[in-house]
C-alpha cells in the first residue's frame, strides 16, 4: 500500500492488502495535505506500508500522513519492482516506511514479522544513492522532517541478514539519521537502529 505525495484527504480504512510487491496507489489527486491508513491488515507484500515523496512532481510536499491501528506483518515476498524503480532498491521484508515524508504519526500500529524493517524512517537520498543517482537539483526536500512515531508494537522484525550496506539498518524500529525533528515514543520493540532513537 502506497501513499504518495499526489493526494489529498484520502481515507483507507478496513483494506487486507497482500501479496503484491507494490500494492495499487489511493486515487491521484493535487495536493498532499492529509491522509489517513486506519484498521488495516496488511501482509505478504514486499513492502507493507510506504508514504514517499518523489522528485519531478507538480506536488513538492508530503505532509501530514496518519496510519493509525493497523497490523503490518510477514510482508517478505520477493521484490520484484522494476530495475531503477526507487521501491526495488530496498530488500523484502519492510512493515512501514516514510521516505522523505514529513509530519507523519505511524501510531498504534503491530508491526511483526518484516524480515528487514518493522518501521523505518529514510531520506529520498538514501535509495538514490543506491541507484547511483544524485541527490541534488530534486526541487523537493528530500529529508523527513516532524515524523513521530509512538506507541506501536515492532517486534521479531529485522531477522534476515541482506547486503551491505543495509543490512547496517536492520531492526525493528530504523532509522538513517536523516532530517530534523524526527521522535519515537512509547514503542514495544526488540531492536532499533539507532539504538537511542531521539524521543518526544
Amino acid at each position: 500500500m502506497l501513499l504518495g505525495a499526489t493526494e489529498q484527504k484520502n481515507t483507507i480504512r478496513s483494506r487486507t492488502p497482500h501479496g503484491t510487491a507494490r500494492s495499487p496507489r489511493p486515487a491521484r489527486l493535487l495536493a498532499p495535505f492529509f491522509r489517513l491508513q486506519s484498521g488495516n491488515e496488511v501482509y505478504g507484500n514486499t513492502l507493507g506500508v510506504l508514504v514517499d515523496l518523489l522528485p519531478f512532481l507538480q506536488v513538492t510536499v508530503q505532509q501530514n500522513t496518519v496510519i493509525s491501528f493497523n497490523e503490518v506483518h510477514d510482508n517478505n515476498r520477493p521484490n520484484t519492482a522494476a530495475p531503477g524503480d526507487l521501491p526495488g532498491v530496498f530488500p523484502p521484508g519492510i512493515g512501514i516506511l516514510l521516505v522523505g515524508a514529513d509530519t507523519t504519526t505511524i501510531g498504534k500500529n503491530i508491526v511483526t514479522g518484516n524480515q528487514f524493517v518493522g518501521v523505518g524512517v529514510a531520506s529520498l537520498c538514501l535509495p538514490l544513492s543506491l541507484l547511483g543517482q544524485p541527490c541534488d537539483g530534486l526541487g523537493i526536500d528530500p529529508q523527513p522532517d516532524g515524523n513521530r512515531i509512538s506507541g506501536n508494537v515492532a517486534r521479531g522484525n529485522g531477522t534476515q541478514p541482506v547486503p551491505d550496506p543495509l543490512d547496517a539498518f536492520r531492526a525493528d524500529l530504523s532509522w538513517d539519521g536523516s532530517g530534523n525533528a524526527n521522535c519515537w515514543k512509547a514503542n514495544t520493540f526488540g531492536a532499533s537502529v539507532p539504538p537511542q532513537l531521539p524521543g518526544c
